[in-house]
């Protein structure tokens, strides 16, 4: 069966089709106008995955659902709650195109996807979080994602997060790459 995974934005789509358990390609959507609002942005991506899926006719679309808490982290949580709107805003034209196309969504909780891939620790750290789905795309697929430091030592995001992310979600839904949990750490 070809799938289609997105980790989608209002800035970037990362993207990759998949034939069964064999990743056949991969890529990054940007937005082809500089300086859109966030929902010209959207309306930016909508040509762009259709020409995804008329060039690899996909059966199956899966995307990352959009966060059903919202925490508050630095400040008064607003921009947060921005993040959660403008994502339901982009998983709305996901679902829109692909039911136009006939083609079944599922959305697939974050914290779950990297849990079942290995990459969630507990570890609340951003960052930390999209280098190890760079390393971890990078390991298992064999692929060359630059990993992108400032020159202040911290993590600078080029979209390849946004790839291995796309990678990652699809591939925690296929035995073989969900990582084995041993039984005594599994609690009860």
């Amino acid at each position: 069966m070809r799938t289609i995974s997105l980790d989608a934005s209002t800035t970037h789509i990362g993207w990759s089709v998949w034939d069964d358990d064999e990743l056949v390609d991969y890529g990054l959507l940007t937005p082809t106008v500089k300086n859109l609002e966030y929902r010209e942005r959207v309306e930016n991506f909508i040509p762009q995955i259709i020409a995804l899926i008329k060039q690899f006719r996909p059966n199956k679309a899966i995307q990352e659902e959009v966060p059903k808490v919202v925490h508050k982290g630095r400040g008064n949580g607003t921009g947060a709650i921005l993040t959660a709107i403008r994502l339901g805003v982009v998983q709305g034209m996901s679902l829109t195109i692909f039911t136009a196309f006939h083609i079944p969504i599922e959305f697939k909780e974050v914290g779950t996807w990297r849990h079942d891939i290995g990459i969630a620790d507990g570890n609340k750290d951003r960052d930390d979080k999209k280098i190890r789905s760079i390393e971890l795309a990078n390991k298992l697929f064999d692929l060359d994602l630059p990993i992108v430091y400032t020159k202040g030592g911290n993590f600078k995001e080029t979209g390849s997060d946004d790839m291995s992310d796309s990678i990652l979600l699809y591939a925690s839904t296929r035995e073989k790459y969900r990582k084995k949990t041993n039984r005594r750490e599994v609690k009860r």
